[in-house]
C-alpha cells in the first residue's frame, strides 16, 4: 500500500484506519495553554481520567514546552528538570492506565528514561536534527517515531517544511529505522507566519507523498487566534475543532489534541467528508499526484536519476486551459498544435466548419506540451494566438510561483 501502516503499541495507524487521537500532558508551567499542564498528582490523574472518558488512543507526556518563545515567552528547560518531570508523572502514569504513551522531548536521554518506563512512542519536534543519539535510540529500541519538520528559524514555507521531512526520513533510514516505525509531523505553528500554517494546513494532502501516516498537532495554536482575532488560548478552542476537521478530510492520521473529546467528534466529521488520494490494486497503485513538485518527490523515492526528475515531472502531469470566446481558426489551430504534441482540444461541434463566429477552447496537456504550445503561439501574430499565448504564459508563470 502507498502509506505505510505504523504500529504504536496495540494501535495501527494509517490512511486504512480511524484517525488516532493523543492527548496532551503537559508537565511544564511555561507551556502556553495553562489548562494541559499537569503539577500535581491530582492534577495528572484527573487529566488521563477525562481523556481516557473521551477516547483518547495515545497520551503524549512532555516535560518542556516546545512553544516558540517569541509568541509565547517559553523559558527554556534544564535538562535535569525536564527528567524529573517524566519520571515523576510515568511513575503515576503506569499504575493507573493502559493508555498507550508517547514521550515529547528532543532528547535522547529523556527518550530512554521514558521507554524504559514504559512508553511505546518517541514524539520528536526536532525530527532527529537536533540530538545525534536519537535515531540510534529509536532504532535500537525498535520503537515508533513521529518526526517533525523543523527549521532554523522556522520552516516559513510548504516546501521548507517537505524538504526538512524528507532530511529527517533520510536519516532515520540510513540511521536503522525502519519506514513502518516513521509518522510524520508537517509542524504547523512553531514560529511560522500564521499564512505559512495555513498553507499547511489547506494542502497538507500533499504530504501523502512521503508514503507515511502525518500526525496534525493544531490545538488552540497561534495561527488559529490570529484568523480569529483571539490572543488568549482559551477562546481558541471552536477555531480548532474547525481546523481539525480540515486536517482529517486532508489526510491526518493522527490529531495531537488538548480536548480529547472535542478532537474525537470533529475527526469523525473529517472522516466522514475526507476523500482518499491513492488507490490501491495488490502491488499496483494509482496515485492522485497535484503538481510537478509531488511528482519530482515520487520519482526520486523510486531512486531514479535527479538530473532528469524535473524533465519527467513535467510530463506527469496534465493540465486543462479554458480559452474563452476565440475564433475558429484559432480554435483550429491550437487544436492541430496540440495533436501534434501528443496533447489534444475540445471545441464547439460547428467550430470545423465555421457554423458560428466564436467558440470556447479546452486545451489539454502535460505541463511540457502546454509549454511548448505557448511557445509555437507565441510567434503566430495572426487571428489572436499571439495574445493567447501571452496569457497562457502569465497564468503558467503565476502558477510556478505559487508552488515556489
Amino acid at each position: 500500500m502507498f502509506s505505510h501502516e505504523v504500529q504504536i503499541g496495540d494501535l495501527v495507524v494509517g490512511q486504512n484506519h480511524p484517525v488516532r487521537i493523543m492527548g496532551v500532558i503537559n508537565l511544564s508551567p511555561e507551556s502556553f495553554y495553562g489548562e494541559s499542564v499537569a503539577q500535581s498528582e491530582n492534577d495528572l490523574k484527573g487529566a488521563v481520567n477525562e481523556m481516557t472518558r473521551a477516547g483518547v488512543d495515545i497520551i503524549d507526556i512532555g516535560g518542556a514546552s516546545t512553544a516558540p518563545e517569541a509568541i509565547y515567552g517559553a523559558r527554556e528547560t534544564s535538562l535535569e528538570k525536564e527528567l524529573e518531570r517524566v519520571v515523576w508523572a510515568m511513575e503515576i502514569l503506569k499504575a493507573i492506565t493502559e493508555i498507550p504513551f508517547s514521550i515529547d522531548t528532543t532528547s535522547s536521554k529523556i527518550a530512554e528514561a521514558a521507554l524504559d518506563m514504559g512508553a511505546v512512542l518517541v514524539n520528536d519536534v526536532s525530527g532527529l536534527q537536533q540530538d545525534d543519539r536519537m535515531v540510534d535510540v529509536v532504532s535500537t529500541r525498535r520503537v515508533p517515531a513521529v518526526l517533525m519538520a523543523h527549521c532554523k528559524p522556522s520552516c516559513n514555507s510548504l516546501d521548507d517544511s517537505m524538504t526538512s521531512l524528507r532530511k529527517s526520513m533520510d536519516i532515520a533510514l540510513k540511521g536503522g529505522i525502519d519506514r513502518s516505525r516513521v509518522v510524520l509531523d508537517p509542524g504547523i505553528g512553531f514560529g511560522k507566519p500564521p499564512e505559512a500554517d495555513l498553507r499547511l494546513l489547506r494542502e497538507l494532502g500533499r504530504f501523502s507523498i512521503l508514503r507515511q501516516p502525518i500526525l496534525v498537532g493544531l490545538s488552540r495554536k497561534a495561527f488559529i487566534g490570529a484568523v480569529l482575532e483571539q490572543e488568549d488560548p482559551h477562546d481558541r478552542l471552536i477555531g480548532t475543532i474547525a481546523a481539525t476537521t480540515i486536517a482529517v478530510a486532508n489526510g491526518a492520521s493522527i490529531i495531537r489534541a488538548h480536548d480529547v473529546k472535542e478532537a474525537k467528534l470533529a475527526a469523525k466529521m473529517g472522516e466522514a467528508v475526507r476523500k482518499h488520494r491513492t488507490q490501491a490494486n495488490d502491488n499496483v497503485i494509482l496515485l492522485d499526484i497535484q503538481d510537478e513538485k509531488e511528482s519530482e518527490i515520487a520519482i526520486e523515492q523510486l531512486g531514479a536519476q535527479s538530473t532528469i526528475k524535473k524533465f519527467l515531472s513535467r510530463k506527469s502531469i496534465t493540465l486543462n486551459f479554458l480559452i474563452q470566446n476565440a475564433s475558429p481558426p484559432a480554435a483550429l489551430i491550437i487544436k492541430q498544435e496540440m495533436l501534434s504534441l501528443g496533447g489534444d482540444a475540445a471545441y464547439h461541434h460547428d467550430t470545423i466548419d465555421f457554423g458560428i463566429d466564436r467558440t470556447d477552447i479546452l486545451v489539454m496537456g502535460t505541463l511540457l506540451q502546454i509549454r511548448r504550445l505557448v511557445k509555437k503561439l507565441s510567434g503566430m501574430k495572426y487571428f489572436g494566438l499571439e495574445g493567447i499565448a501571452t496569457s497562457m504564459r502569465v497564468i503558467l508563470e503565476e502558477r510556478e510561483e505559487k508552488l515556489g
